[in-house]
C-alpha cells in the first residue's frame, strides 16, 4: 500500500471561527492505482490533496507513505519528500512565465541537485508531443499544452505517486479527453494517480472514486 491515512484531522482558524477541513479521515491506496477524489467547493478534497501532498501537515493522525509516517516531519524533509516521490499537476499550470518549457521541467531536477538535467527534460517533452514547443514560454502555449508542460515537470522526477488537482478545469472538453488518456496511460505503467475533481465525467474514467463531504469521505 502506497498511502495509508489514519484518523487525519485539519482545523483552520477563521477569526473567531474554526473550519473542520477534515474529520478523522482514514484512507488506503494501493501501488498502482487509478483513483478520483470527488467532492463539492468547500468539502474538505484540496485539503486532502494537499495533505497527501507534503504541502500541508495535517493536526492529527498518521499519513504513512510508502511505510513512512511523514505527518511529523519538518518542513525541510517534507519538501525532500515532495521533491523525490511526489509530482503534481495543478489546475493553474504554475508554469513560471519567464521560462520556456524546457526550463520549467528542468526545475525539479535542478531542485534535486542535478547540474545538467537538459536530456530528461527534454525527452519527458519529446515523449508528451511536445518536441516542437521546447522553447516556448507559457503565454506562447495552448492550454492543453501547458497542461502537458506541467505533467512533464510532474513526471521528469519519476515520481511514485503523481497528484492532479483539477487537472483538466482549464481547458475545453476535447483537450480535457486528451489529459485524462494521457493519466491513465502513465497509471498503466504502473504509477499511482489520484485526481481531485468536481466533474462526473472526469472522475468516471478513474476505477475508483471517493467521494468526501464536509470533511469527511462518505464513498
Amino acid at each position: 500500500m502506497i498511502i495509508e491515512l489514519r484518523d487525519i484531522r485539519k482545523t483552520y482558524d477563521m477569526g473567531d471561527t474554526k473550519v473542520h477541513a477534515l474529520r478523522d479521515v482514514s484512507l488506503g491506496i494501493e501501488a498502482g492505482e487509478l483513483g478520483a477524489v470527488v467532492g463539492a467547493s468547500g468539502s474538505g478534497k484540496s485539503t486532502l490533496m494537499q495533505i497527501l501532498g507534503c504541502l500541508d501537515r495535517p493536526d492529527g493522525g498518521q499519513y504513512i507513505l510508502e511505510g513512512k509516517d511523514v505527518a511529523g516531519l519538518s518542513k525541510n524533509r517534507l519538501a525532500e519528500v515532495r521533491n523525490r516521490r511526489i509530482g503534481f499537476v495543478f489546475q493553474s499550470f504554475n508554469l513560471l512565465h519567464r521560462l520556456n518549457a524546457i526550463e520549467n521541467v528542468e526545475l525539479p531536477l535542478l531542485y534535486r541537485g542535478l547540474r545538467h538535467p537538459r536530456k530528461q527534460a527534454e525527452a519527458m517533452l519529446r515523449r508528451l508531443g511536445l518536441g516542437d514547443r521546447m522553447h516556448h514560454r507559457p503565454s506562447q502555449l495552448s492550454g492543453g499544452q501547458a497542461q502537458r508542460v506541467a505533467i512533464a515537470r510532474a513526471m521528469v522526477t519519476d515520481p511514485a505517486l503523481l497528484l492532479d488537482d483539477e487537472p483538466t478545469g482549464n481547458v475545453d472538453t476535447a483537450t480535457s479527453q486528451e489529459i485524462m488518456s494521457l493519466l491513465k496511460e502513465l497509471n498503466d505503467e504502473g504509477r499511482t494517480v489520484l485526481i481531485v475533481t468536481h466533474e462526473a465525467e472526469i472522475a468516471a474514467h478513474c476505477p475508483r472514486q471517493i467521494r468526501i463531504r464536509d470533511g469527511r469521505i462518505v464513498e
